[in-house]
């Protein structure tokens, strides 16, 4: 959503993962009749999820260069001693010194999705528009969680992968005896298998919608029993949003993508906040908080403000019910509406009766004012910073899924249909899981039948959860992963402990707890306590440059970064080809602008950046072992950022 820059991994690789420490609440109970001893696999179905909104392009890139890095640890696996160290490589399977860490992996496949589902009712990104580039091409504004299969040559498909939209590596028809052939060209020349990848990958492109649905693309696409068809809306004024139809490619892409014996990875490559409405938030109104005209606001992408319950501070006794915890923390946008506990009207609100940010004057009161350079930066407000894991408190209302929703999706055994979700995040204890998880199901449907008998009851497979991995390589600064936060040269943590999370993500960020959080890792458009102010040396900070007015974004108003990195190659940003992909033009190239511009020429952009991603993280600390965390600003140009994946697997592939 917010204006990016390229963001460059380093040569070949993006940094060294590091995986989140206990695995707390995973370990569920299998289901009577299912073999909870079943914990390896010699399949491997990997799932990347790309974020494809501006500035994507360099990543893409450089992700396309860490390919053949990945693809040949699993299918030429390291030799390791006993304690997990590596001594090399393999040599046709075999060691001569160590063991191998697990036996090459012969059938894998590989698929990606992007971050793009459109506008969810909104008139933001809409379907079949021109790319900004070629208008020959589409901008792919919203990709509807299907698998892709386009590259960067005009769209053109990759015919390997032709008709179900994903590569398979299946090059030994000996280890693969049983093994039905995959609805795709097998590949068996590991070099064809990195060439096609690539492609894949280069096709995601970054002119996709800039409201990001990182978390909901793949699980519409792994989990959700019944994804619709179509977001509709009313005849009413405002109109409502309803879900309508199932579908049906989506459905018949997962039956040929996912097998029931396999071990699952899903890789998240993002440098923002997750972004995603639900569309029946408010009995249908998620739209309302990605449209420029929010209904009752005056434009231009401003917001209501909350109520003063909302400004509160939190009572660590009593988190559940103070702060904006508290029911009567909500929106100036429902002036009419009464407070649920107070039951006195909303708009009589001190917060609705006044201008945001101290000020006198302002559009409307009660709502931010649209951002301009001459705002107070406490009043402005802007699509580009709506969402945050602090929509509430800001706004007084949060349309997104609970986040235990997307953790539920990667280990419950059962899991909502449409009909069984509950769309006030609050209240997600009430959700119904009525169905059978389609991630741990013995077989899919094919879509040619989608009413619920055939989605929903399924007969559940072999599949556990110690067989599901989530990477997320998203806004988080490597020295908050490292041992050594001022040596780049010694490892990673492989495990985070709780006070690593504490200064990731807070106490508790679901409660609005940031005690303890590194204050790059705080979502803000004002400078943050602690760290170098607007005007400092672009370098004053090792982390993320300094401070700046995020009032000279190129989107009106932006947020702070959780970190920045040197660029491998500078950028342009006259040049066409950089056009919405560049952070280093108009009111950005000032001196108090991001520190990302070069301090000689200004529309040079050398630095890549980061904002923090929170929701993801609060995902990947909620699996435990099973979710892994990487930065999406390398340390070093020359480590596998797959490296700590890697020994976290390794139980997990058949030895």
């Amino acid at each position: 959503m917010r204006a990016k820059a390229a963001l460059g991994f380093g040569a070949v690789v993006l940094g060294v993962v590091v995986g989140c420490g206990a695995r707390t609440g995973l370990l569920v109970p299998p289901p009577e009749g299912i073999d909870g001893s079943l914990l390896v696999s010699g399949k491997v179905d990997l799932l990347f999820m790309i974020d494809n909104s501006g500035s994507m392009g360099d990543k893409q890139e450089l992700l396309r260069q860490a390919i053949p890095d990945l693809l040949d640890r699993l299918i030429r696996p390291k030799c390791i001693d006993d304690s997990g160290n590596i001594l090399g490589d393999s040599v046709n399977g075999a060691c001569t010194t160590g063991h191998l860490e697990f036996k090459p992996v012969p059938d894998i496949h590989i698929a990606v999705v992007s971050s793009s589902l459109g506008g969810a009712g909104s008139d933001a990104c809409p379907a079949n528009q021109p790319n900004p580039i070629d208008s020959s091409l589409l901008a792919h504004d919203d990709d509807q969680g299907h698998l892709l299969n386009r590259t960067s040559n005009a769209d053109q498909p990759v015919a390997e992968a032709q008709p179900s939209n994903f590569l398979a590596w299946f090059p030994d028809v000996e280890a693969n005896k049983g093994n039905p052939k995959p609805p795709v060209t097998a590949i068996d020349n590991p070099s064809t298998l990195i060439a096609r990848f690539q492609d894949l990958v280069g096709g995601v492109g970054q002119y996709g919608c800039g409201f990001e649905a990182q978390l909901e693309s793949w699980y519409r696409f792994l989990i959700q029993p019944d994804p619709y068809d179509q977001i509709q809306l009313d005849t009413s004024t405002p109109p409502k949003a309803s879900l309508t139809g199932v579908d049906a490619t989506l459905i018949k892409q997962r039956h040929d993508f996912l097998r029931p014996d396999s071990l699952v990875l899903i890789v998240q490559i993002t440098d923002e906040n997750d972004a995603w409405s639900d569309p029946l938030w408010l009995n249908g109104y998620g739209w309302t908080v990605r449209t420029q005209s929010f209904p009752g606001g005056p434009g231009l992408g401003a917001g209501p403000r909350g109520t003063t319950e909302c400004d509160q501070p939190v009572n660590p006794q009593n988190p559940n019910t103070t702060g904006p915890n508290n029911p009567d923390c909500t929106s100036c946008a429902f002036p009419t509406s009464n407070k649920p506990v107070a039951g006195t009207p909303i708009g009589q609100d001190p917060n609705c009766l006044a201008c945001a940010g101290g000020t006198t004057t302002c559009p409307t009161k009660g709502w931010y004012t649209p951002a301009a350079p001459t705002v107070p930066i406490a009043a402005a407000d802007g699509l580009n910073v709506r969402y945050t894991n602090d929509m509430r408190r800001r706004y007084g209302l949060d349309p997104q899924w609970n986040i235990q929703r997307y953790v539920d999706g990667l280990k419950s055994y059962q899991v909502p249909d449409r009909t069984g979700e509950n769309h006030d995040s609050s209240q997600y204890s009430k959700t119904q899981k009525n169905c059978t998880n389609p991630l741990f199901a013995k077989s899919l449907p094919n879509g040619t039948d989608v009413s619920n008998a055939t989605l929903c009851k399924l007969q559940l497979g072999s599949r556990t959860p110690d067989l599901v991995y989530y990477l997320v390589i998203g806004g988080v600064p490597w020295q908050l992963l490292a041992q050594d936060p001022n040596n780049a040269s010694v490892p990673l943590k492989r495990t985070l402990d709780s006070s690593d999370w504490q200064k990731i993500l807070g106490t508790d960020p679901a409660t609005f707890q940031l005690s303890g959080i590194d204050p790059h890792m705080i979502e803000s458009t004002a400078p943050r306590q602690g760290l170098p102010p607007p005007g400092s040396p672009d370098n004053s900070d090792p982390i993320n440059g300094r401070e700046w007015n995020t009032l000279e974004s190129t989107a009106a108003i932006d947020l702070q970064y959780a970190c920045v990195f040197d660029l491998p190659q500078p950028k342009d940003c006259t040049a066409p080809q950089f056009a919405n992909a560049c952070d280093c033009v108009g009111p950005a190239t000032n001196a108090d602008g991001p520190p990302l511009c070069d301090p000689n020429v200004r529309t040079t952009q050398i630095r890549g950046k980061a904002y923090p991603t929170i929701r993801e993280l609060r995902v990947a600390k909620g699996l435990g072992d099973q979710g892994v965390v990487a930065s999406i600003c390398p340390r070093v140009t020359s480590a596998s950022y797959f490296e700590v994946l890697f020994t976290r697997i390794r139980k997990s592939i058949a030895p």
